[in-house]
């Protein structure tokens, strides 16, 4: 008897699990289904391993239940009662075992009884057909959905794509930021360490490339309104009063231009009129190349050339103390720029990687309409704004003398310039710009003196330029020969597009990153000291009309 009911006992557990299964089995397979529907509808992730894990999450918590749940003997002996009908025979020995001799009596009854009895046969499994047909239903609706082609499933892709991206640059970003902490660091370039580390943290926790276009271009923005109109004039100004007492020292102590010049001072009185007189005519020089980019060294050089040529030796001396310490304030500001410069190229550069990433993916799946005027052949000259100026070009050529140059583009736009410049070498040249027709001509450098196009200096808050992240080959273009030189032609592969594109940024915005690329060219030395001065003044005249 006592074994029967023991397994009665583990009976009726599996029995309870079994009937729990399937009371709350529509409602578990009816939210399972839900939750795949819904990873169908959403570009979510969770749904799809929610619905498995709480599937299992419950089976599992009614199988601990049903291991744990406290099932008596007596329960288990008024079972075997109701399931063999045999009256209470197996409650009546459980309760009279102890009390002899009627006791024995009945538990040996109810062994008799209990001989070749199975638990089975005490306690059947309980089964629903209907409920497990729904469960069942449910299930397999819900299996073919989640192993089905789920168009939510690129999109996740795309997005997880984007967020390692994300993360990509935020590294980046930190890595920077840490070149620009080094030990010592001023206030300055500290502060534009916290910048990009500070971008990076948004980067992060951005979500989409869209938020972090717009913070990296802000960052962009917040570093470039540091930089100052001249730090192409002031970078010079600097780096070649270094190089050139560096080349010719003026005093007999090696250093940098303000360890020369403030040890200069004290060498004044040591020296004779021959020397104070060359060293006269080299300080005037020295304060005419400052003048531009450090007005303080500038004149300070200036005054310490004059009281030196007067023979006022205390006052030269004290202006080049003063000279020293502005070339010193002249460099750490230099310094202090191109930490800024260096940290607006980061963030720009990552501004544009994230951008070209985030017209990849818009671009996928959709059909890009053809460059140019909507409605128009890209070959329309007559649609790419004909009299608009669109065919503006600018002259440049190499020969003596001066000449005229006409160009006249196809399949671009149609427009006219006139310059006049003088040169050496040989007499030819070409005009174009960007977005523009190219074309031959003769003459020297030459801007627009008239026709149908428009000045490129007037409306640059409104000028776009072509954004080379993404570009693509240019078209093969013929263009006609110049005036009285006969028909001559020839084909040109352009690198840069020939059709406007949806990859034309303001030129405004672009403005600060090309002025730092010139100030890493200055630096690098790949631009001739006789054309510095024609490149700061540029980048400068950009950024005051910027």
């Amino acid at each position: 008897m006592n074994e029967l009911l023991t397994g009665v006992r583990r009976r009726l557990r599996l029995t309870w699990a079994l009937a729990t299964v399937q009371q709350i089995g529509p409602v578990l397979a009816a939210v399972a289904l839900a939750f795949v529907v819904l990873g169908r509808m959403r570009p979510w992730g969770w749904p799809e391993p929610a619905a498995a894990a709480l599937g299992f999450a419950v089976l599992a918590a009614v199988t601990l239940r049903a291991l744990t749940l406290p099932i008596p003997l007596s329960v288990a002996a008024r079972a075997a009662d109701r399931g063999l009908q045999t009256l209470d025979t197996f409650a009546t020995a459980l309760e009279l075992r102890d009390q002899p001799p009627f006791g024995a009596r009945v538990a040996a009854r109810a062994d008799t009884l209990a001989a070749g009895r199975r638990p089975a046969d005490v306690v059947p499994w309980p089964f629903r057909r209907r409920r497990m047909a729904t469960v069942a239903v449910l299930l397999v609706a819900a299996t073919v959905l989640a192993m089905g082609a789920n168009v939510q499933d690129r999109i996740r892709r795309e997005r997880e794509a984007q967020l390692r991206l994300l993360d990509a640059e935020a590294a980046a970003l930190r890595q920077a930021a840490s070149e620009l902490r080094p030990d010592g660091a001023t206030a300055s370039r500290a502060g534009v360490a916290q910048r990009l580390e500070e971008l990076a943290r948004r980067l992060s926790s951005a979500g989409e490339l869209g938020a972090g276009v717009e913070a990296a271009r802000a960052a962009a923005d917040d570093l470039a309104r540091r930089l100052a109109p001249d730090l192409l004039a002031q970078k010079a100004a600097v780096r070649g009063l270094e190089r050139s007492l560096a080349s010719a020292r003026v005093s007999g102590t090696t250093g940098d231009a303000a360890t020369q010049l403030q040890a200069l001072a004290g060498e004044l009185a040591g020296l004779d009129a021959a020397t104070r007189s060359a060293l006269v005519a080299r300080l005037s020089a020295l304060a005419g190349a400052q003048a531009v980019g450090n007005p303080d060294a500038s004149e300070a050089l200036g005054a310490a050339a004059e009281a030196l040529a007067a023979g006022d030796l205390p006052t030269a001396a004290e202006a080049l103390t003063d000279a020293a310490a502005a070339h010193r304030a002249g460099t750490a500001s230099v310094a202090d720029q191109e930490a800024a410069a260096a940290g607006m190229a980061a963030a720009s550069a990552s501004s544009d990687r994230l951008a070209a990433a985030q017209q990849g993916s818009t671009s996928q799946g959709q059909e890009r309409p053809a460059r140019g005027q909507p409605g128009r052949e890209p070959g329309d000259a007559q649609g790419r704004g004909q009299a608009q100026g669109e065919g503006q070009g600018r002259g440049q050529g190499r020969g003596q003398g001066q000449g005229q140059g006409q160009g006249q583009g196809r399949g671009q736009g149609q427009g006219q310039g006139r310059g006049q410049g003088q040169g050496s070498g040989s007499p030819s040249g070409v005009v174009g710009g960007t977005n523009a027709p190219t074309g031959a001509g003769r003459g020297g450098a030459a801007a627009p003196a008239g026709g149908t196009g428009r000045n490129p200096s007037v409306g640059l808050q409104t000028a776009t330029v072509y954004n080379p992240v993404g570009s693509s080959p240019g078209d093969s273009l013929t263009v006609g020969g110049a005036p009285n030189e006969g028909p001559t032609t020839q084909t040109a592969t352009g690198a840069a597009p020939t059709r406007p594109s949806a990859a034309q940024v303001p030129l405004a915005d672009v403005v600060p990153r090309y002025q730092a690329e010139a100030t890493r060219a200055l630096d690098r030395g790949a631009i001739p000291p006789a054309q510095r001065g024609l490149v700061s003044a540029y980048f400068a005249g950009l950024s005051e009309q910027a």
